[in-house]
């Protein structure tokens, strides 16, 4: 008896359970938007917030050479419009075409973008990717962590005493 009184009470006691805890998804609301940079800003950090996991990549060890727009990686390649001091981040190294499972791809707009944490040591861009196949292009966001870097340190040697600490894809421009 008491087993019967078991099998019929336990299964209605987990269906009561079960209909009085209803969960919600609680959504932040979304903030009005000056501008498409404002969005984007927005959509970046709200990226990294949500999928940042710090990895250590490795820099890619192999000859580089560079001719005009174009660096080389032994067989593979960039196709560069960018002559700043962020080219650096390229030339040296830190970011190359098998991070982007690829051999030759084109990479535009790369920018720094606003300070998401306050530590001099970290240094958070995006760039947008010109695949081989695709018509728009897709964003990426990097970042990069120097251990050494000081609020005076200048952009390009910031870059080369960096690791690259996270590369993800975001997003496709359409």
């Amino acid at each position: 008896m008491k087993k019967l009184i078991y099998f019929i009470c336990c299964p209605l006691l987990f269906l009561l359970a079960c209909q009085t805890h209803k969960y919600q998804l609680v959504k932040e609301p979304v903030p009005k938007f000056k501008n498409q940079g404002e969005q984007e800003d927005y959509w970046d950090k709200k990226f990294f917030d949500d999928n940042y996991k710090k990895e250590i990549f490795k820099r890619y060890i192999g000859d580089i050479q560079t001719d005009g727009d174009t660096i080389r990686y032994s067989n593979d390649m960039i196709s560069l419009g960018d002559h700043s001091a962020l080219r650096l981040i390229f030339t040296s190294g830190l970011i190359y075409p098998k991070l982007f499972n690829y051999y030759k791809l084109s990479v535009g707009n790369v920018e720094e973008k606003s300070p998401i944490n306050h530590s001099v040591k970290i240094k958070r861009f995006q760039l947008w990717a010109f695949l081989p196949k695709m018509a728009n292009p897709t964003v990426y966001v990097f970042e990069l962590t120097n251990k050494r870097a000081t609020k005076d340190t200048p952009i390009s040697e910031f870059i080369k005493g960096a690791q690259l600490t996270f590369f993800k894809e975001v997003w496709i421009i359409v």
